[in-house]
């Protein structure tokens, strides 16, 4: 997949006709999306327009926001489908400013792609004025229907919401895989591995929705291997109480030092809540169990 960043305070754009474009940003690339971007796969080299970063992290309007999936998640997830290209809009004070109107000269019919398609809640341009109707003026653009599950609609932000409240198996069913963070495995205190469930303490390499403080089953993803996990949001409130929720994940089965790899985090069922033992035994002994359920629920 060839990627393609646009900058509008420099803007040079190569026009790629014959191509089918999506527009959204796409945050979580769940069913809705794909339903959409599988209509332009199938329509011919299919090709997907979003932002580096949230327009609300530009703005400062939500400085603690959080997403789904950050752009490298993105490429890896479109790469997967068959998407050919992937235009990056640089977000800047500058294209907070475009009209619907210099989106579409400066930008659109710069590329002119063949089709367009677009959600049917698809707004673009300064103030979101420009609607997929203004598009179909100009362009042969397919307005794509908001896909439903049980007459819910699937967004981005209801995903989000199952997932700050602990609810993988809802948040999957509407991404259609695990909710996946990545990160960075940094040195930790080493508590677990006192009590014999040594864990990879892990740094987020990006703003992602957090799960709520719980105990969860999942899996890990080490470059080409996977494996079953014990993944625990927390603050410790056994073994010296942190001020801020940590994640910390348990690789069933894997011996080995992870220091410094980047590993994907695929959680799939919360087991239950996080509590403060009378005793390290106790402790022991509740993750004892939490891991024999795990090796045994999950399936690989």
């Amino acid at each position: 997949m060839k990627i393609i960043e646009i900058d509008v305070n420099n803007l040079v754009i190569e026009p790629n006709p014959g191509i089918s474009l999506c527009l959204g940003y796409f945050d979580g690339v769940h069913k809705g999306h794909l339903d959409l971007i599988n209509k332009a796969v199938e329509a011919g080299e299919a090709a997907v327009m979003t932002f580096d970063i949230s327009p609300s992290f530009s703005l400062n309007k939500k400085p603690n926001d959080t997403v789904l999936t950050s752009l490298f998640d993105k490429v890896s997830i479109l790469k997967s489908i068959g998407v050919k290209y992937l235009y990056v809009l640089r977000m800047s004070e500058e294209l907070l400013v475009y009209s619907a109107d210099d989106f579409i000269e400066h930008i659109l019919k710069v590329i002119n792609p063949s089709k367009i398609f677009v959600g049917a809640d698809y707004h673009f341009g300064r103030y979101a004025s420009g609607t997929p109707e203004d598009l179909k003026e100009v362009f042969d653009t397919t307005i794509v229907p908001l896909k439903k599950i049980g007459g819910e609609k699937i967004s981005s932000r209801v995903i989000r919401d199952y997932v700050s409240m602990g609810e993988m198996e809802k948040a999957s069913e509407l991404l259609s895989r695990p909710y996946t963070i990545v990160g960075l495995v940094v040195e930790g205190k080493h508590n677990g591995a006192k009590i014999g469930f040594p864990t990879a303490n892990l740094e987020l390499d990006y703003p992602y929705v957090l799960p709520k403080i719980g105990v969860y089953m999942g899996f890990v993803k080490l470059m080409n291997s996977k494996y079953k996990a014990l993944i625990c949001v927390s603050t410790h409130p056994t073994i010296m109480e942190l001020n801020a929720p940590q994640i910390e994940v348990h690789l069933i089965s894997y011996k080995g030092d992870l220091y410094g790899r980047e590993i994907e985090v695929q959680f799939v069922k919360f087991m239950r809540d996080v509590i403060r033992f009378d005793s390290v035994e106790e402790l022991t002994e509740q993750i004892t169990k939490d891991r024999d359920e795990a090796k045994k629920t999950l399936q690989l």
